[in-house]
């Protein structure tokens, strides 16, 4: 491990020796980022984040408790990946409502199957479908390091899929929802960021979730200039896309934090937020 990141070290010391006009801007930002952890008053995010589940009708607090107890069983701890947000506090919190009928889910992007798990696990009732690229497609092959180890991946990702018979796994690009009829519940978003796959995952989505039914989508950028935005990672096309649906009256939407740290959450132009949308059914039938 040790030798593991002296060459990680290396590497940084290298890249910024041949590109020695870079080395200003980036002392710059980590000084801005210490700056703006330091000021970061967490205590404030915690309350606005739960002023807005109580606007949506949840409650967080409940909803933490829930999903810590569900987590703990499932030793989380121990994930290779170790990814959470605050889109578990809000299914968990959704699932605590009990004006809301989940049997239907749907997820875009299955990554290593944990979330799938986790889904399972609040939503014990509920059938999930998820789906994610073939293991030949180069994006899958190539992004999220996946290059050097897609067998030993795959075979964590199969395991935990395997872990109840509530969830079914499919092998296909999130494109060919165009041709899907089936209609869902609940529906996470968490593809491709970019344009143009998160774009017609949206407007998929929009006609796959039943009229009182939920879509929430992850990693929403309301800051990121379009010079910095990816079609994989980080981009502000979800945003973009939600807010026009939304201009054009055919979606309610509400944003929440993705995280509260301050090491996440402190810098205003890489805040991430989680959209969750319903269909103005009411609106769009009208037409």
């Amino acid at each position: 491990m040790r030798k593991k990141n002296l060459k990680i070290i290396y590497k940084r010391v290298f890249i910024n020796l041949i590109k020695p006009h870079k080395i200003l801007p980036k002392i710059l930002k980590k000084i801005n980022f210490y700056i703006a952890k330091k000021n970061y008053n967490i205590n404030y995010f915690i309350a606005e984040q739960n002023k807005i589940f109580k606007k949506l009708g949840l409650n967080r607090t409940e909803g933490i408790k829930k999903i810590q107890k569900i987590k703990n069983g499932l030793n989380f701890e121990n994930r290779e990946s170790p990814m959470s947000s605050e889109h578990e506090v809000l299914f968990s919190s959704l699932s605590l409502d009990n004006n809301i009928k989940i049997k239907k889910i749907l997820e875009i992007g299955t990554f290593d199957g944990m979330n799938s798990l986790l889904l399972s696990k609040i939503f014990p009732n509920a059938k999930i479908d998820t789906i994610d690229l073939a293991y030949k497609d180069d994006d899958f092959k190539n992004f999220y390091n996946r290059k050097n180890k897609i067998n030993k991946f795959i075979k964590y990702r199969n395991n935990n899929l395997k872990n109840t018979n509530s969830i079914r796994f499919m092998e296909m690009n999130s494109i060919h929802l165009i041709n899907n009829k089936k209609k869902y519940d609940l529906i996470w978003v968490d593809g491709a960021h970019g344009y143009p796959i998160v774009c017609a995952d949206i407007i998929n989505c929009y006609h796959l979730i039943n009229n009182k039914g939920a879509v929430i989508c992850d990693d929403i950028f309301m800051n990121l200039s379009t010079s910095k935005s990816d079609r994989m990672y980080e981009s502000i096309a979800s945003y973009e896309t939600l807010s026009l649906l939304k201009k054009e009256k055919l979606i309610d939407i509400n944003f929440i934090y993705k995280r509260i740290d301050a090491s996440s959450n402190c810098l205003i132009n890489e805040r991430k937020f989680i959209a969750i949308f319903k269909k103005n059914y009411l609106k769009s039938t009208s037409n």
